[in-house]
């Protein structure tokens, strides 16, 4: 694994001319980033773009929203309602940084998505300034893939590339998609679950999608009461209670003994007292960290279906090591320790999904549609 300066740089996302687009991580909070290794222009701020967090003259930082992935992944297999809003949010950005004099060709590689918010990466870079609308259309055309002629904004998206139609007339007739800026975006990452942009199926291949139970508040203890309702419906609290059970220092009832000669009554104060040294220093001994203690339970939906779930990365300070084969869901996986998990789940033909898992957290689903 690369590094540069406080960044790993983990894998290669994409190659454009003499710049390297990674996906990173800072070695100091754990948190994934962009890095544009050898990026030449200027840098341009934005809403709907990834706000850059250092510039070094080997590189560009960018902050990587918890949860995104890149557009790449969904090439050829992207649900075309899915990807009529991200087409919009795409033109409503591009549009905005049109007006500024910015022009801006994306590519997939450095799109990056969530649900329904998208955000793109690399604005001012060189290799990428363009014009938008012709990108955006070849964009439109590899994700769609083979469905590409029975896309709902075909006509509309050909009238733009030939220049009859201006980018704003994908967003005019529908409900504005506003980005959010990642200050919004973290607010929400800290009141909700982290979420999975929803794998869209294929033609003629079933897809995996990992959701977080709903109804179960991240960051909050249950009571006790509602532990117990949870259980006698069938549900597993988000977290488990634990239950200390002490033995008690002073036995519940005074010890009697006969009396015995001086003698032996010195031997045995002497041997109390090496018991009670000893006692005490075994309870004053450094006490040693519990391994483990967060345990997340996975589900299947429908439950007959079996998931693999292998572990490919930990937070800072785990001793869990990546690679491992966690748990076949259902069942349940117990980590080290809090922060965020990057797994990947496996079902006999299906194409493998990479999850971001934030320890604690509430049950996840994993669907098999």
């Amino acid at each position: 694994m690369e590094v540069l300066g406080n960044y790993w740089l983990r894998r290669i996302l994409a190659r454009i001319a003499s710049t390297i687009a990674f996906e990173g991580q800072d070695t100091r909070t754990g948190m994934p980033v962009m890095v544009l290794k050898g990026a030449q222009g200027v840098p341009v701020a934005a809403e709907g773009v990834l706000p850059l967090l250092e510039q070094t003259p080997e590189a560009w930082v960018l902050e990587w929203p918890i949860g995104a992935v890149p557009l790449s992944q969904y090439l050829g297999v992207a649900d075309l309602e899915r990807l009529e809003q991200w087409l919009r949010g795409m033109a409503r950005i591009l549009a905005a940084l049109k007006a500024q004099g910015v022009s801006h060709a994306p590519i997939p590689e450095l799109c990056l998505v969530k649900g329904k918010r998208v955000w793109l990466a690399g604005v001012g870079l060189k290799e990428l300034s363009g014009e938008p609308e012709g990108a955006l259309v070849a964009l439109a055309r590899a994700l769609a893939g083979e469905r590409y002629p029975e896309f709902g904004l075909k006509e509309l998206l050909q009238g733009i590339e030939a220049g009859k139609e201006p980018l704003e007339a994908l967003f005019s007739e529908a409900s504005p998609q506003v980005p959010d800026s990642l200050g919004q975006e973290d607010a929400a990452q800290e009141a909700s679950p982290l979420e999975e942009p929803i794998k869209p199926p294929s033609s003629g291949r079933k897809v995996l999608s990992v959701d977080p139970v709903p109804g179960v508040a991240e960051g909050h203890e249950a009571s006790p009461k509602a532990s117990e309702a949870s259980l006698s419906e069938g549900k597993t609290p988000s977290r488990p209670r634990v239950i200390r059970i002490e033995e008690p220092e002073e036995p519940s009832f005074a010890v009697v003994e006969p009396p015995r000669p001086r003698r032996r009554s010195l031997l045995l104060g002497l041997f109390a007292a090496l018991v009670l040294l000893g006692l005490a220093l075994f309870f004053l001994r450094p006490l040693s960290p519990s391994p483990g203690g967060y345990v997340m339970e996975f589900r299947t939906d429908p439950p007959t279906e079996r998931a693999e779930v292998f572990l490919l990365e930990v937070p800072e300070g785990s001793r869990m090591a990546p690679g491992q084969l966690l748990l076949t869901a259902p069942g349940r996986a117990e980590f080290d320790q809090k922060g965020v998990y990057r797994l990947r789940i496996r079902v006999a033909g299906r194409d493998p999904v990479d999850y971001l898992l934030e320890v604690p957290g509430p049950p996840l689903v994993i669907k098999v549609r």
